[in-house]
This record gives structure tokens, C-alpha cells and sequence, in this order.
């Protein structure tokens, strides 16, 4: 019985855990929209939408999630609750550096294969929106949707927002856009050299010997005619995804029997769920062990560090920590 409660304090544990502040949003008549199978290229790469996320039509309008687009974007996100205000703005150095692995996860995520399109109900809602300093209100006709803790807005309105060029392809269904910092580096590299960088794609590293001014962009076009192994990074990000798509099937399964459990009075039927429910925390727990076996012996294949190994247990133990205790006081 104490196994089978903390398997349901899992799942509440991991439903706090994925909402976002904008679920603070008070809960108004839902809308029916069709999602649809968009790409997302930003920088130069293909990025998937976190899951549960996708981009939608509304009105002739194409919807995107205003997070994710910022994060894409490199820029922060913050809620205020009092005054019902998303702000998106410059990130400090460790928010940086949290968004460069987010966007390497997205990246790697974006290999998989893409969910099918569908209808979803979003919900309209209201808030203050401002970025960079400046409040930024919605054209005539236009509105702010939420779903599952997510807040969608017009692709437009998020381009003019953001101080930079956001398109919608239609004929390809793609959404792209550049960040300030990608702006930069790309214009810091052109010319001839950075040209002939980018061309370089040969087994030979062709970009390393693209002209003189080629620079990093130069540099970066020779690495593409390497052995094609996995750098740190790929494997990382590749982990990162793993765990994170087992954390939530792990969560989605415990939250299934928990309501399956609370609904039966059956004391046979109960005992049976109670046995699922130990037997998937110890599937769980084993497919943990062996993504991070795996993930260590790729890493030290490709003679990188595995201190994020450390990382990844220490947050696993954190979080048995603190559903045990959150279980006692469920009991």
C-alpha cells in the first residue's frame, strides 16, 4: 500500500513538475483548432516543440507557443502572477547556458518522428505581454490562447514582438527565425572565407581551407566532412531526451492506475493495480539505470567526460527524495 501512494505522489509530483506558471491562467470557454504538422528551423537547425506542444491554425492565422519561439530565440521567459505578466527578455549567463542545452535537446528531439496532426481545445485568455521592456499589445482580431500551461500566440505578432523576422512558409509548413546572436555571428563570418567554409562538406573537411576570412563559420564547415561520430553534446542531448521521454510515460502510467485504483472497490481488483503499479516503478527504475549505463559507455567510447552521468543520478535521487517525503505525508 505505501508502495502504491507513492507511486500516485509520482504522479503528482511529475504533474507539477511540467506545468508552467501560465497555468495560472483563470479557465474561460475552450476552442476548437487543428493542429498541424509544422517545422521549426531557427539558426539553421530543425528543432521539435516540447511534447504536448504543437503549432495550430485560428482564423486564418498560424499559432505558435510563445516559450518555446523565445527559448528558440535565445531569450528568457518569466510569469508574474500578481500581474498576470509573461515577460520575455535578454537571458543572464546561467539562463544562457540552461537555454543552450533546452535547444540542444530540441535539436536532437527533431530526429524523431513528428506526431500527426490533430484538433486540440485551446483556451482564449488574457495577459499583459512585454518584451525587452516594452508592452506589446495584440492587433485587432487577435488573441492569446493557453493550453495545458502553455500560452500560444500569432506568428506575427511574436516576429514584431521580438525585434526580429519570424516567417510562416505555407507551402512547406516551416517556421523559422534567427536570434540576435546567430544574426551576428553569420554577418561576423561572411564574405569569401566564411562562404567557402560553409561549402566545405567533403571527407577531406573541405571548409578548413575556405578562404582566410572565414573565421569560425570557416571552421565549423570543415567539421563537416568528419567521421560523422557523435560529439559529447549529441550524446548528451540524446540522454537528456530518453530520460526525459521516460519520465513521462513513467508518469502518465502511475497517474492511469491511480484513478483506475481510487474509482475500484474491489479489494482484489485494488491488489492488482497495486502489483502494476510496483512492477512499472521497477521498469522505471531499471530503464534509468540502463540509458545512463549506455550513455556512459558511449561517452567514454568517444573519450568525453561522464561527470553529466553525476548529474542525472544526483536529480533522480532528488526526486525519490522528495516523493518519499511528499508519500508520508500522504499517509
Amino acid at each position: 500500500m505505501k508502495k502504491f501512494k507513492m507511486m500516485l505522489a509520482t504522479a503528482m509530483v511529475g504533474a507539477m513538475a511540467v506545468v508552467t506558471p501560465f497555468s495560472a491562467f483563470a479557465a474561460t470557454a475552450s476552442t476548437t483548432v487543428s493542429t498541424i504538422m509544422a517545422k521549426m528551423k531557427f539558426d539553421g537547425q530543425e528543432l521539435a516543440l516540447p511534447s504536448g506542444q504543437a503549432a495550430f491554425a485560428h482564423e486564418q492565422r498560424v499559432y505558435i507557443p510563445l516559450r518555446f519561439v523565445a527559448y528558440a530565440l535565445q531569450k528568457s521567459v518569466a510569469w508574474d502572477n500578481a500581474t498576470k505578466t509573461v515577460t520575455v527578455s535578454e537571458p543572464s549567463a546561467s539562463e544562457a547556458a540552461v537555454l543552450k542545452q533546452y535547444l540542444a535537446d530540441a535539436a536532437a528531439a527533431a530526429k524523431m518522428p513528428a506526431a500527426m496532426a490533430t484538433t486540440i481545445k485551446v483556451t482564449p485568455t488574457s495577459a499583459k505581454l512585454v518584451f525587452d521592456g516594452t508592452a506589446k499589445q495584440l492587433p485587432a482580431g487577435q488573441q492569446v490562447f493557453a493550453k495545458d500551461g502553455t500560452i500560444y500566440v500569432p506568428v506575427r505578432f511574436m516576429s514584431e514582438s521580438v525585434g526580429t523576422t519570424i516567417n510562416w512558409d505555407s507551402a512547406t509548413k516551416t517556421v523559422s527565425g534567427e536570434s540576435k546572436a546567430y544574426r551576428e555571428a553569420q554577418q561576423g563570418g561572411s564574405g569569401t572565407g566564411g562562404s567557402g567554409g560553409n561549402a566545405g562538406s567533403g571527407s577531406t573537411g573541405g571548409g578548413s581551407t575556405g578562404g582566410s576570412g572565414g573565421g569560425t563559420s570557416g571552421g565549423s564547415g570543415g567539421a563537416g566532412g568528419g567521421t560523422g561520430a557523435q560529439t559529447q553534446a549529441e550524446i548528451e542531448a540524446a540522454a537528456y531526451t530518453k530520460l526525459t521521454n521516460l519520465k513521462t510515460e513513467c508518469k502518465n502510467t502511475a497517474v492511469s492506475l491511480g484513478a483506475q485504483y481510487i474509482l475500484e472497490s474491489d479489494p482484489e481488483k485494488q491488489a492488482a493495480l497495486i502489483a502494476q503499479g510496483e512492477a512499472k516503478l521497477a521498469s522505471c527504475t531499471a530503464q534509468f539505470e540502463s540509458i545512463v549505463s549506455d550513455t556512459e559507455a558511449q561517452l567514454k567510447a568517444g573519450g568525453f567526460s561522464t561527470d553529466i552521468l553525476t548529474t542525472y543520478r544526483s536529480e533522480f535521487e532528488s526526486e525519490i527524495n522528495a516523493l518519499r517525503e511528499l508519500a508520508e505525508s500522504l499517509m
